[in-house]
């Protein structure tokens, strides 16, 4: 089946945040440039209430809408979507309601984290009045598309990429590494326990960092471990794969499937406190036999690092490539 031909493809994304969001957008918008297409990024708050006159849908004008460090994807941007038959518009799930101001343009709903947009699926009815909505599905995760096919809803494969600074740094480094655990903030109340177990051992939250200083983190330790509930494909564990970290998981979210991270079941684990000793032992496994344990995430750092070809192709087959 052929893709869609549109005009103006508009991409609604979040002010001033630089979450993994935000930065899958901005890489979306990049990609149908570079096939084409013209499109822009709409800044938007959260709560942003549009107007709509003669098909034109105007969202509140917001100052330095973007954060700087989303520049060099070079999108540009305006407050104004015309909404007419040969254009479309790509929303993020938090923002279903927007949906109710668009008629004549084509929406497409790209699901980066399901579970945080629960709550905008019941105030917008449900998954049975999304399911009947005048809409297209696209998934950020296999965890996604799995959990829209459970609702009858068929999403369509648009998996972010991980920045290529990362790819570049891992590329380039040769350094040691100390015997350090990260984790991030999430999934916390879990990791406590587990330190509360193997308290001789490193334990360093991700929190309070900067971008760099979290990359140089990954680069100089052995091991992140993450308990949360990964609600899409999110970006930490890739990032802290590519830059040569060793990865235990538990099972929640997209951490639950073999495709968004593809591990070793045994560096898997349920959250329960009757794993913690198997979690701990296999830590300690890990931070004693770095060197050798390292290879067994060979196949996903490989996986990571083509990802952009991916998400490129994967842009295509949905867009196609304008003029061609």
């Amino acid at each position: 089946m052929p893709a869609p031909s549109y005009r103006t493809i508009y991409i609604l994304c979040h002010a001033r945040s630089r979450t993994g969001g935000p930065e899958a957008l901005h890489q979306l918008g990049r990609a149908l440039r570079d096939l084409g297409h013209d499109a822009r990024m709409v800044y938007a708050e959260s709560d942003a209430v549009p107007t709509c006159l003669k098909g034109v849908v105007r969202f509140p004008e917001i100052a330095d809408p973007m954060p700087a460090a989303y520049e060099h994807y070079d999108v540009p941007r305006t407050f104004e979507v015309l909404d007419e038959p040969g254009n479309a518009m790509v929303i993020g799930e938090l923002h279903l309601d927007i949906l109710q101001y668009l008629s004549e343009i084509s929406p497409y709903i790209w699901w980066l984290s399901i579970d945080n947009g629960l709550r905008a699926v019941r105030a917008f009815g449900g998954f049975g009045a999304v399911r009947l909505a005048r809409v297209k599905h696209l998934c950020q995760s296999y965890y996604a598309m799995s959990y829209l096919l459970e609702k009858n809803i068929l999403g369509f494969p648009v998996f972010d990429y991980t920045t290529p600074q990362h790819v570049t740094a891992a590329a380039g480094w040769d350094g040691s590494r100390v015997d350090r655990i990260l984790y991030p903030a999430r999934g916390k109340w879990f990791t406590e326990w587990l330190q509360w177990w193997a308290p001789d051992l490193a334990w360093q939250e991700i929190v309070g960092f900067s971008p760099s200083e979290v990359r140089n983190l990954f680069l100089t330790s052995k091991l992140y471990v993450d308990f949360g509930s990964h609600p899409g494909k999110d970006r930490m564990p890739r990032e802290a794969a590519i830059l040569g970290c060793c990865i235990v998981t538990g099972q929640r979210g997209s951490a639950g499937n073999s495709f968004d991270i593809p591990i070793l079941a045994g560096y898997k684990f349920r959250d329960s406190r009757l794993q913690i000793p198997r979690i701990v032992r296999a830590i300690r496994q890990i931070m004693s036999d770095y060197q050798n344990r390292i290879g067994d995430f060979e196949i996903y750092r490989a996986i990571i690092a083509g990802e952009r070809l991916e998400f490129n192709a994967q842009v295509e087959r949905v867009f196609g490539r304008n003029g061609g």
